[in-house]
């Protein structure tokens, strides 16, 4: 699989999350609060790119829409009806992509129906992997460390490295070749 810049940006940041808050694995698994506290940002900011890596995604390909439309208005069916709704379609979509607060899998499928994406081409799985990522990510943001499960930094790795990204590449891939 040929990787994009954008998506080759998202994994340069994420490693550089990584660098900055993963402590050294343990293999007796004994952290220090403050490592856990890392984690917890780890999660967090992380989150947060994945989250704005399909927003991206997203908004690329609603931009794609007016030259579509363009491209039939020069074929000589233009109107300002046809001027006035593609305009209002294009304003109402960015803003509900702009107004998404989050990556679990109803966020994402919400913001790929508009682009023709019924989460027909994506995996169950990751699916899944997404709305207990995002329901933990929630615990995190929204407790005191005390109220939530600490974060083993192998496992959180796993979850990011091995579940998460592949299934990103392939999203904006897809998304990429949609007409």
């Amino acid at each position: 699989m040929t990787t994009t810049p954008r998506f080759a940006e998202l994994r340069e940041r994420i490693d550089d999350l990584h660098f900055r808050f993963v402590p050294p694995l343990d293999p007796t698994g004994s952290y220090s609060d403050a490592e856990y506290d890392a984690m917890s940002a780890f999660r967090l900011l992380v989150h947060a790119e994945i989250e704005r890596f399909i927003e991206t995604l997203v908004e690329d390909a609603l931009g794609r829409f007016p030259q579509k439309v363009n491209s039939w208005k020069a074929s000589g069916c233009s109107s300002q009806l046809v001027d006035a709704l593609v305009t209002y379609i294009d304003r109402e979509l960015r803003k509900f992509v702009k107004a998404n607060n989050g990556v679990k899998s109803k966020n994402i499928l919400d913001m790929l129906k508009p682009i023709g994406l019924n989460g027909t081409h994506l995996d169950n799985v990751w699916l899944q992997t997404m709305d207990t990522y995002g329901e933990v990510r929630g615990g995190h943001a929204h407790n005191s460390r005390r109220a939530v499960t600490p974060i083993d930094p192998q496992t959180e790795q796993n979850l990011v490295y091995v579940h998460i990204l592949p299934e990103l590449e392939k999203l904006e891939l897809l998304i990429g070749s949609l007409n």
